[in-house]
C-alpha cells in the first residue's frame, strides 16, 4: 500500500486532463456515486431482497447482480 506522500507525489506527476477526471472521481466517492450504476436506494432495495431470500441459488444471482450494479455493470 502506498503512503500519503506516494500518492501525493504520483498526483503532483499527472497531466492536467488526469487532474481534473481524479477531482471528479473524488467529488463522486465523496457522493458516494463513484462507479455506481444503481442508486444508494435500489442497491438497499436489492440487498434486503437477497437477504430475505430463502433459496440460496436464487440469493447468490441476487448478489451477483448488486455487484454489477454497484460497479457499473447493471446488465451482467
Amino acid at each position: 500500500m502506498s503512503t500519503l506522500a506516494e500518492i501525493e507525489a504520483a498526483i503532483e506527476q499527472l497531466p492536467p486532463e488526469d487532474v481534473r477526471r481524479l477531482r471528479e472521481w473524488i467529488v463522486q466517492r465523496a457522493e458516494g456515486t463513484a462507479g455506481c450504476e444503481w442508486s444508494p436506494e435500489e442497491l438497499g432495495a436489492a440487498a434486503a431482497e437477497m437477504v430475505a431470500e430463502k433459496d440460496p441459488a436464487q440469493a447468490k444471482a441476487l448478489g451477483k447482480q448488486i455487484v454489477a450494479g454497484f460497479y457499473g455493470d447493471a446488465d451482467a
